[in-house]
């Protein structure tokens, strides 16, 4: 079986509106649950939150701090994991997410990457319809 999702509208620093491939998530720390709409990112080696919501979470946070880079550069950050859970209908999925929180004051969407989130799936992206397919991997 497969979860379908509509790529959502966000606006980006500029004001510009756009379609991206993002989708609703559930994220448990050891404190709290919370909704988000977490952007999916082929690029990211490994998913990447702000500390602004790691902490709403009260996510652990005393790890070791390391640098983390990407398309804005090198930053600090602290690995860490939460329970994400991912479904639309009688479709569901839980799971344990490793994590990397950036530790600066950058606002940016939740990221979901490779290792944790996407060896979990088979994704399409459909560009030009707007949509996300997500199918279970069978091998994960």
């Amino acid at each position: 079986m497969a979860i379908t999702f509509k790529y959502k509208k966000v606006k980006r620093q500029n004001g510009a509106e756009i379609k991206s491939p993002s989708i609703p998530v559930t994220l448990t720390g050891n404190s709290s649950k919370y909704d988000f709409i977490a952007l999916l990112d082929s690029g990211a080696d490994i998913s990447a939150m702000p500390q602004a919501i790691a902490e709403l979470l009260g996510l652990n946070l005393n790890g070791k701090k390391e640098s983390a880079s990407g398309i804005g550069g090198s930053v600090e950050a602290v690995q860490t994991f939460l329970n994400l859970e991912i479904g639309k209908g009688h479709e569901a999925y839980q799971f344990q997410l490793p994590v990397k929180v950036i530790l600066t004051n950058n606002e940016f969407p939740i990221l979901l990457g490779r290792a944790g989130f996407f060896d979990k799936f088979i994704i399409t992206f459909n560009q030009k319809e707007g949509r996300i397919i997500l199918k279970q991997n069978p091998s994960k």
